[in-house]
């Protein structure tokens, strides 16, 4: 699952008042590394968790802690969603010094906003206990990250590491191969040949990219590419989320905005996308009413319970711009980060569950069960992925999702003139002077 959604008012009262695995002081050095494994004991644990209830990956959550609770007689986890509507009381518990002992989202090394809490000391600097020897491997512990993933999980100053990945979301373009294949469309990996790619199932009277109208993100998805693209990484971030810059000052934001327009004017979207949530334009792609999908990686696993037997589905990298400045073999990615709390009373425990949940052996099962990408080396892909191995391989660089703009005061208002565009309120010129306008106040350059 991903850090975005599908949340339920109740689930959101759930974060709230579920137990509190921290209402306990403990202390933030945390046991001793070298022997930590010996010191687990049987108690209450707190466990933030993505999937929304019902869902195949809570099932697989749920089945993990019993056979912790099994390990440990004794034992007690409490899965607290963690997700969407639900991160804002979780994170005022954090503020408050009762979180939940094992959590999500409260660090990546490339946020700076999320950096701020292993710097006021809220996480347990996991760095001495990645060292130790896993008794599975014989080698670090730290050895079983992809070092490609370093950088999300590790404090640029300090080195020192707040978080281990729970599993890895790729941007990526998925596609109808069966539908490709029997129309004669060559998956695209590159802008014009995506083009020629929406002529071809428009003329076949496919819609040829789902989309959702009511997430503003997910249409911002395709901004953020196409700068990454036109733009580069670097500077795109440095403008939208850190106000270095401004917008007009790089032809690439305007050529961008200009891409995707002409998507817009060639109606290459869902039709009806402006009043269509992101679960049905996903079934909609399922369906075969759409050719093409711009998504994270998520996606497979996400609507397993919707995929039609034998759906053929594709994969390549968002396609390469010819002849533009920016980044064209970089990939965008999130990581799924989960943190213990320096302040938990079960820091053993936590370290128990978080060492269980990234082991080859449930990373490969969720791989195989519930269609997750990982992280960890030595996982095999998701069979329901196929060539999200290939785009993870061929990857020049892996780099934070939307620029980090998601948890900039930022995104906002950037995501909100992305979808006046895709909405024919404006085009890309007005738009350009738009977000302008927009960064300038929330920059205050």
């Amino acid at each position: 699952m991903t850090m975005r959604r599908a949340a339920l008012t109740a689930a959101f009262a759930l974060a709230l008042v579920s137990g509190c695995g921290s209402s306990n002081p403990g202390t933030a050095a945390g046991p001793d590394a070298t022997s930590w494994r010996d010191q687990i004991k049987p108690g209450p644990l707190e466990v933030g968790v993505l999937p929304a209830k019902g869902t195949p990956g809570l099932k697989f959550l749920e089945n993990l802690s019993t056979g912790l609770e099994s390990e440990y007689p004794g034992s007690k986890v409490t899965l607290t969603f963690a997700n969407t509507e639900a991160r804002p009381g979780l994170e005022q518990r954090w503020r408050a010094g009762t979180p939940p002992d094992v959590d999500y989202g409260m660090f990546d090394g490339t946020v700076p906003d999320l950096r701020a809490w292993a710097d006021d000391d809220a996480l347990l600097d996991l760095t001495p206990y990645l060292q130790q020897k896993d008794p599975a491997s014989g080698k670090p512990w730290l050895d079983r990250y992809s070092p490609t993933v370093r950088k999300f999980m590790e404090h640029p100053e300090t080195k020192k590491i707040y978080a281990v990945p729970s599993e890895l979301s790729l941007h990526v373009l998925f596609y109808n191969a069966k539908l490709f294949k029997d129309l004669g469309i060559k998956p695209p990996t590159t802008w014009n040949e995506l083009l020629s790619a929406a002529d071809a199932l428009t003329a076949k009277n496919v819609d040829p990219i789902a989309l959702t109208g009511l997430f503003e993100p997910y249409m911002g998805m395709w901004s953020d590419h196409l700068w990454l693209r036109t733009v580069g990484y670097a500077k795109a971030r440095g403008v939208l989320t850190e106000g270095k810059g401004h917008i007009t000052e790089d032809p690439g934001f305007l050529k961008g905005l200009q891409m995707l327009q002409d998507l817009r004017d060639k109606k290459a979207f869902l039709k009806g996308f402006k009043g269509t949530d992101f679960t049905a334009a996903q079934a909609q792609f399922f369906q075969g009413k759409a050719g093409m999908i711009l998504m994270g990686s998520w996606l497979v696993s996400e609507m397993k319970d919707v995929i039609p037997k034998g759906f053929e589905l594709g994969v390549v990298a968002f396609p390469k711009v010819d002849g533009a400045a920016g980044d064209q073999g970089t990939v965008m990615a999130a990581l799924q980060n989960v943190s213990i709390s320096a302040k938990s009373p079960d820091i053993p425990l936590a370290l128990s569950w978080i060492d269980k949940l990234t082991s080859v052996e449930t990373q490969t099962k969720r791989a195989t069960e519930i269609g997750e990408v990982s992280a960890v080396v030595g996982v095999p892909s998701p069979p329901g992925v196929p060539g999200i191995d290939t785009v993870l391989s061929q990857a020049d660089a892996l780099q934070p999702r939307d620029f980090g703009l998601s948890q900039s005061k930022a995104g906002k208002p950037v995501y909100a003139e992305i979808a006046r565009l895709l909405f024919g309120e404006q085009d890309a010129d007005e738009t350009l002077q738009r977000l302008d306008a927009a960064l300038r106040r929330v920059h205050k350059n």
